[in-house]
């Protein structure tokens, strides 16, 4: 445990240290995503600069807050104060002559790069508000790198925020939030809603595309990425075992969603690529071929430009060629006229995707080939099980687990899973549990898995200790594990489904909790020693901070992504077994890092978050330390539990009397 936390902590001052430190690199020319076509103006003022200052050193002639700014005041120029959700929020508009005619007007969201200004990035499409082509009106929203940036922790953008965006995006909320003003404020075309962006501001644009495809006629980005397209992230590489492209949490596009049509713009080879030498680059070449690639699987045209300049810049399609892609492609154009003739500008650099650009990867990781034959359900035997094929693609981990049978295999038994500890192998427990599989109150199948601590240990973001039990909130190996055991179990039909136990210790006991968390359709009943659930706000809080640099604190529990029990779930009975407060614990003291869980407040805490979801919780305190209890007169009593709570067993017949062998347990109410 204190290895992998050290190496979690170097790992993210490693990461979070290189993307925020490009001022101290000697061999900069410039900043990263500055636009370098030859046309670039100073950067405009458009207004007061002055921001208000919150602190202590108040004084009685501070200037008051700002007043947010409403729809009705949006106007030509920098409109700043503008509150999206919690969020105050600053943009450019540029509007064209005759804005407050009965003419509807397209618009267009122009997002700017990493390290750029919307003042400055303003000056790309400025200036043609009012072309002939068609005129529109022009968003340049100004980043949050304030709040986006990644000193925060998990990261959420390079000044955007694009990275996590399962829940929502703050940006996509600003484009409807704007958008909507806009509609209040003047005649707005609906068929003529465009994005655009450089670099992060493409990444962005990419970004509403995806979240607000029922809105967005076209987008032409350069130099941008999609991440919610696997083989993108996958091209991001990796850092201490990391996958860069882990950090980036994008949602798939809704099944049924508007085909809207895409250039992307992108430079020679690998010249047109941002990064930091010896640590990671990102190759939009190689990003705009991939991400031609993942629209065209879904329906969608996309158009490929090479502007051949060996540069990371804006370059290719002038503004006037790009205006006229949006004029050519108003919503719901899902065959664009350009198939049938390229306009001169785009004929010269441009192609529409074809298998031809697909991307070879240069190392493709085939799924785990296992030492030995993958083992098959008609192969299952007594004891150790190796090479259980489990997941998909490259996902697919080989899985071992123990094995372990009653004598009587003619009638449908229970089933037992037991995680083991950190640092533990799944021999150790076998030695202590497998001679009690007959016994006499319930004779049960004995499943003990096999931790992949190789898999799920230093990986960052961090994915266990030893277990998949970080990281939950799209699925997990252990609850694929789970179902694959047990679907190969009910092949041979000797399972009572009306009697899968699980139980853990320690880690074993957190992988225990994330199971019965999703999959409790299939859990009859749950004992764990010094578990913890991490989908329990109060766990998380528990587990306090670490300290990466000095002055920048990342809460532990940040890092533990768990979903919440369904709405509809089943209720199980659970039995938290722990020691005594302080004397439970299992902790890290060496400088940098500091902390401890503490198992008897994580069992007090779980107690309640089980009582609050409808289940019956049981807490039952040991007396001891960091003790897994596993004496004959325990494991006789681990499986007297599980025999009085089979599925749907709740309130547990435990509430009115506890028997002899809980004396020391007690229901919470």
């Amino acid at each position: 445990m204190k290895k992998f936390l050290w190496f979690l902590a170097l790992a993210l001052v490693l990461v979070f240290a290189v993307s925020c430190g490009d001022s101290k690199n000697d061999d900069k020319e410039k900043e990263p995503d500055e636009i370098s076509d030859g046309d670039s103006e100073p950067a405009e003022t458009d207004g007061d600069e002055e921001t208000a200052v919150d602190g202590d050193n108040e004084t009685p002639d501070e200037a008051p807050s700002p007043t947010p700014l409403k729809c009705e005041d949006f106007a030509e120029g920098l409109n700043e104060n503008f509150m999206v959700g919690d969020l105050e929020r600053s943009f450019i508009l540029r509007l064209p002559e005759g804005i407050d005619s009965d003419k509807e007007l397209p618009v267009i969201f122009l997002y700017h790069g990493f390290g750029d200004t919307a003042g400055n990035f303003a000056n790309f499409l400025g200036s043609k508000v009012n072309n002939e082509t068609m005129p529109f009106i022009l968003v340049v929203p100004e980043a949050r790198s304030d709040v986006y940036g990644f000193d925060n922790i998990p990261p959420s953008g390079l000044d955007w925020d694009m990275m996590n965006l399962k829940d929502g995006s703050a940006e996509a909320d600003m484009f409807d939030a704007v958008l909507a003003c806009l509609e209040k404020r003047w005649k707005i075309d609906g068929k003529h809603i465009h994005v655009s962006g450089f670099s992060a501001g493409a990444i962005t644009a990419n970004s509403i595309g995806l979240q607000r495809p029922e809105k967005v006629a076209s987008i032409l980005s350069y130099s941008g990425a999609y991440f919610s397209d696997k083989s993108s992230r996958d091209d991001l590489g990796e850092i201490m075992g990391m996958k860069i492209g882990d950090f980036f949490s994008w949602p798939d596009f809704a099944e049924k969603h508007t085909k809207y049509p895409q250039v992307f713009v992108y430079g020679d080879e690998e010249a047109d690529s941002w990064g930091y030498s010896g640590v990671f680059t990102i190759y939009f070449n190689r990003m705009a071929r991939f991400g031609a690639h993942y629209l065209t699987g879904l329906g969608h045209d996309a158009i490929l430009c090479n502007h051949g300049v060996k540069d990371h810049t804006v370059a290719g399609i002038s503004a006037d060629a790009a205006i006229k892609f949006f004029a050519d492609h108003p919503f719901g154009t899902e065959g664009s006229p350009y198939k049938e003739k390229m306009p001169a500008e785009f004929s010269e650099i441009c192609h529409f995707f074809t298998e031809d650009d697909i991307v070879e990867e240069e190392d493709p990781e085939d799924p785990e080939t296992p030492d030995g034959e993958p083992l098959t359900c008609e192969n299952f035997n007594e004891g150790y099980n190796k090479n259980l094929m489990v997941g998909e693609g490259s996902d697919t981990l080989a899985r071992n687990f123990y094995l372990r049978m009653p004598s009587n295999t003619e009638e449908k038994l229970p089933v037992v899973f037991f995680y083991h500890p950190y640092n533990v192998e799944a021999a150790d427990i076998d030695t202590v549990l497998a001679g009690n599989v007959n016994n006499e109150t319930m004779p049960f199948i004995l499943v003990i898995p096999e931790a992949r601590g190789d898999k799920f240990q230093l990986s960052i973001p961090p994915t266990g200790l030893d277990w998949d039990i970080v990281t939950l909130s799209d699925g997990n190996a252990e609850a694929d594990m789970f179902d694959a055991i047990l679907e190969c179990l009910k092949t041979k039909n000797m399972v009572d489904e009306e009697r899968i136990h699980i139980s853990g210790f320690s880690a074993g006991a957190i992988a225990a909790d994330s199971i019965a968390l999703m999959r409790s359709d299939k859990v009859a009943s749950v004992l764990t020693y010094s578990g913890a659930y991490f989908s329990n706000s109060a766990n998380r809080e528990a587990l306090g901070t670490v300290e990466i640099s000095e002055g920048t604190m990342i809460p532990i529990g940040s890092f533990f992504t768990w979903p919440d029990f369904k709405e509809n779930h089943n209720k199980y009975t659970q039995m938290f077994m722990f020691g005594d407060a302080g004397s439970d614990t299992w902790s890290v003291e060496d400088g940098l890092i500091n902390f401890t869980i503490d198992f008897n407040e994580t069992a007090q805490n779980d107690g309640d978050y089980l009582l609050e979801n409808g289940h019956s919780a049981i807490l039952c305190n040991h007396g001891g330390g960091h003790d897994p209890h596993t004496s004959q007169s325990d494991i006789d009593a681990l499986v007297k539990f599980f025999y009085d709570h089979p599925l749907g067993t709740n309130p547990s017949p435990y509430k009115n009397k506890m028997p002899q062998e809980f004396s020391n347990c007690v229901f919470k109410k």
